[in-house]
């Protein structure tokens, strides 16, 4: 029985083109660009800003925790 390396590598997001690190800390806190926040309904309600000038995109973990994005699978995965 043959296995390719693509099975048995899990795809992880800082080998992927759409991570975005985070200068300020550590990995686990980088971004993907893929699903950027609505700023409208997000930091309006919390502070009361309408930014709209800064994009902004969940966390990595938070794309890969959810399946209706990422997954834990990678869906969007695609390597650098």
């Amino acid at each position: 029985m043959k296995f390719s390396t693509s099975q048995i590598t899990p795809k992880l997001c800082i080998n992927c083109k759409f991570y975005i690190k985070n200068i300020f800390a550590t990995n686990k806190f980088g971004k993907c660009s893929l699903f950027p926040i609505d700023k409208d309904s997000d930091y309006f309600l919390t502070n009361g800003n309408n930014n709209y000038d800064n994009t902004d995109y969940y966390y990595c973990y938070i794309s890969r925790k959810h399946d209706y994005m990422c997954g834990k699978e990678g869906k969007f995965y695609e390597k650098k």
